[in-house]
């Protein structure tokens, strides 16, 4: 999963990133700031998954 306008911790700890793998039927947890707000997307890289709907909206005002 990709997000966009921000970059995040898995679980915390370790390197910032904005995409992380996400294997089938697991969840995975993150901490960001949010510091940029507005709206984002949200979204897998695969284009079938997009179409399929795994896509999302992260939105949130100062």
């Amino acid at each position: 999963m990709h997000l966009h306008g921000h970059t995040y911790q898995l679980g915390g700890d370790g390197p910032r990133k904005d995409t992380t793998i996400v294997p089938p039927r697991t969840t995975v947890s993150v901490s960001f700031d949010a510091d940029n707000p507005g709206q984002w997307m949200l979204h897998c890289h695969n284009a079938y998954h997009g179409q399929a709907g795994m896509v999302a909206l992260v939105a949130y005002r100062a």
